[in-house]
C-alpha cells in the first residue's frame, strides 16, 4: 500500500494575533499550495490520475476545518465581518442544562474569553474561511475524479467527523452532547 511521503513541511504561521485563548484563527499571507491540505489533495489527485491494474482504495484525509483556522486571507475575504451572523446567545442559556453539561460547556472558559475579547465574529469568520478552503480542496479532488481513468468504477464516500459549537449555549468546540456537535456531513456516490 502506498502512503503519502513522510517529508512534509509545516504550515505557515500567522504573523499577528492568532486567536482567543485556545480558539486559534488567523488569516495567512501565503498561497493555497503552502498548506498541507493542498499537498494531501495533490497526492490523492495524483493517485486518481494513474492507471491501476487492480482495485485501489484512496483515502484523502484533510485537516481543515480543524483548528487552527489559519488559511490564506482570500478565504477570510469571502466572509466579510459585517455579513457574519452570530449564533443565538441568550444570557443564562445554560439554566436548562444539567450540571455535567454546564461543566462540559465551560461558560467561564472559551466563551467568556471570546466575549471579553470582542472577537466573536472574527472567530466565526475564521471557521467559515477554513471551511471554504476545505471546499476548494474537495472541489479540486472532484474535478480530478471527473477526469480520472477510474471514474466509471469508483465509489466516493465523504464524511466529516463531528460538528462544532461557535458559542451556542455558551460553548465552543466539539465536545458536547448537543445535536450540533453530533451533526456531521456525509454522502456517498456510486457510478453504477
Amino acid at each position: 500500500m502506498e502512503r503519502i511521503p513522510a517529508e512534509k513541511k509545516s504550515d505557515p504561521k500567522p504573523t499577528g494575533n492568532d486567536g482567543v485563548g485556545g480558539i486559534k484563527f488567523a488569516p495567512l499571507d501565503c498561497k493555497d499550495e503552502d498548506l498541507s491540505d493542498w499537498q494531501i489533495t495533490d497526492y490523492a489527485i495524483e493517485q486518481l490520475s494513474k492507471k491501476h491494474d487492480r482495485p485501489v482504495f484512496i483515502a484523502c484525509g484533510l485537516h481543515k476545518p480543524h483548528m487552527p483556522w489559519n488559511v490564506p486571507q482570500k478565504y477570510y475575504d469571502l466572509h466579510p465581518l459585517d455579513k457574519i451572523e452570530l449564533p443565538p446567545h441568550i444570557p443564562g442559556d445554560l439554566t436548562d442544562v444539567p450540571p455535567a453539561g454546564v461543566r462540559m460547556a465551560g461558560p467561564n472558559g472559551d466563551h467568556a474569553k471570546m466575549l471579553a475579547s470582542g472577537r466573536w465574529k472574527e472567530a466565526v469568520q475564521g471557521y467559515l474561511a477554513a471551511i471554504s478552503y476545505t471546499d476548494m480542496n474537495i472541489g479540486r479532488l472532484l474535478d480530478a475524479y471527473e477526469k480520472s481513468p477510474l471514474r466509471e468504477n469508483t465509489i466516493i464516500v465523504l464524511w466529516g467527523d463531528h460538528g462544532w459549537h461557535l458559542g451556542e449555549k455558551e460553548h465552543w468546540r466539539k465536545f458536547a452532547s448537543g445535536k450540533r456537535a453530533r451533526a456531521h456531513p456525509s454522502f456517498g456516490w456510486c457510478p453504477v
